[in-house]
């Protein structure tokens, strides 16, 4: 399916419609819940006096009614508003969180003042003394460059789709340095490992299907897919949690972040992991779908797995990877991420060393799990007591 082209008519109504279409085929979805306000340009100036916003500002976006407010016909304010604040209250956790603390402030004002007149210094005393500003503020506080850098990022990527760089770069240039150092690191990254990557670099919501799934591997990997045996995904797939990519390639290397999970191996590993039946080659292969590369090549090392024997090495190796791990999971240096997924990979070695032991040979992750678990109820190996997640 060709992309939708954004350039033509500029009017704002074919802008949103144009982007939404683009958003859609892009992310697999589009802003749902957050309503458009226009304000004619003359009126601007005390509608935000009115409201205690800021008159200098080219638009408002309020979270506790998802609404974006937009002085009218301004497309980069549309940007801004509609797309950047709009997408991301409703698409990332952060932003879901900050919707709900604000509903929860708005509730609580409604108490407060149902039924009589208040001025805005009445909202602002109210406000001073109420817990649930006061989180509401520091949580604010906590995530507000996140929140205004995804906004402007959006105005930089759609406005390049429309021919309205120029318009963006006035706005750009009325930036601090620091500000546009930050704003060039995401603009960078996007540039790097395309739209796909930055999008959940932010934390917005993955659907993990294989459209989404092939054009992030071309975007991240580049011309080395042209030489990759095959790239797998694997895992939950869930919408918050991380993509799980494994790749058989000479040239790829292994990445771990909060948003992608890429295990590599070259192909020569691919055979010392299926002789020693390695869970985290096993696996993948087993339940992993293919987003691109040989059928052929996959369908062969399934094959190979299931006619391979258990042997002492093979015991021996998944007792080895278990210290290792354990030892990495105890390295404080390596941040809490890391040493919780080497804690996850240790167990996972032990419980596959226990059952190799006992002559089963289990090769999914989940398999792995419910062997623990069964070892658990025996009242056996108490350390497994609760698991692999």
């Amino acid at each position: 399916m060709q992309e939708p082209s954004l350039r033509g008519d500029l009017s704002l109504r074919t802008c949103l419609e144009t982007s939404e279409l683009f958003y859609q085929d892009l992310l697999g979805y589009k802003p749902e819940q957050t309503s458009l306000k226009e304000i004619p340009r003359k009126q601007w100036g005390k509608f935000t006096t009115q409201r205690g916003f800021d008159f200098k500002s080219s638009g408002v976006y309020l979270p506790r009614n998802q609404t974006a407010i937009i002085q009218e016909g301004d497309s980069i304010g549309l940007f801004h508003e509609y797309f950047g604040h709009g997408l991301y209250c409703e698409q990332s956790l952060t932003g879901r969180n900050l919707v709900e603390l604000e509903r929860k402030l708005l509730e609580e004002e409604t108490l407060e003042f149902n039924g009589r007149e208040f001025t805005l210094e009445d909202l602002k005393r109210f406000r001073q003394r109420n817990q649930t500003f006061q989180e509401l503020d520091d949580f604010r506080k906590e995530h507000l460059t996140q929140y205004e850098l995804f906004a402007i990022w959006t105005e930089h990527l759609l406005s390049g789709e429309f021919g309205l760089r120029d318009e963006f770069g006035k706005r750009y240039d009325s930036f601090g340095k620091e500000d546009r150092e930050v704003i060039d690191s995401a603009i960078g990254f996007s540039n790097q490992f395309g739209n796909l990557a930055a999008f959940y670099t932010f934390g917005l919501r993955k659907v993990q299907d294989q459209k989404r799934l092939l054009k992030l591997s071309q975007e991240i990997f580049g011309k080395k897919l042209d030489r990759t045996r095959s790239v797998l995904h694997f895992g939950s797939g869930k919408p918050f949690s991380d993509v799980d990519l494994f790749v058989v390639s000479s040239d790829i290397q292994s990445t771990y972040d909060p948003w992608l999970d890429v295990r590599a191996y070259k192909p020569e590993d691919i055979e010392r992991g299926i002789e020693v039946l390695n869970p985290m080659v096993t696996d993948p292969i087993m339940v992993g779908s293919l987003v691109e590369g040989d059928e052929d090549y996959l369908a062969t090392q399934k094959r190979r797995i299931l006619s391979q024997p258990v042997t002492e090495n093979a015991i021996r190796f998944s007792l080895d990877e278990y210290g290792i791990e354990m030892k990495r999971a105890g390295d404080n240096s390596l941040g809490r991420y890391l040493q919780e997924k080497n804690l996850r990979s240790a167990k996972t070695f032990l419980t596959n060393a226990l059952a190799l032991k006992n002559g089963d040979k289990v090769l999914t992750f989940n398999g792995l799990v419910e062997y623990s678990r069964a070892l658990s109820r025996n009242g056996k190996f108490i350390e497994l007591k609760g698991g692999i997640e």
